[in-house]
C-alpha cells in the first residue's frame, strides 16, 4: 500500500480539531509533520496512524465472547408493580 500524504487540512479533519490545536499538537506533542513553506505542511498516513497509536489511551479490544442478556430477569421487580 502506497503511504498517501495527507494535508494539514485533511489531518485537522480527520482528528476533528481547529488549526490552534493542531498548532499545538505539533508545537508541544510532537505531531510528525513535513513542513515546505511556512503554511504548507503534509503528514504521511501511516505518521498519523503510529502518532494516533502512541497516544491512545483505550486501545480497542478484540470481543471474544458475547454477552446474551438473562432471561428471568424481570423489570417489574425493580419498579415495584
Amino acid at each position: 500500500m502506497e503511504d498517501r500524504l495527507l494535508t494539514k487540512y485533511e489531518v485537522m479533519e480527520t482528528l476533528k480539531i481547529s488549526r490552534k490545536h493542531f498548532e499545538k499538537l505539533v508545537t508541544e506533542e510532537n505531531l510528525p509533520i513535513i513542513k515546505i513553506t511556512k503554511n504548507k505542511r503534509y503528514m504521511r498516513l501511516s505518521d498519523l496512524n503510529r502518532y494516533l497509536n502512541t497516544k491512545m489511551m483505550n486501545k480497542p479490544q478484540e470481543i471474544t465472547q458475547e454477552v446474551e442478556p438473562e432471561n428471568d430477569f424481570q423489570w417489574n421487580n425493580i419498579w415495584g408493580k
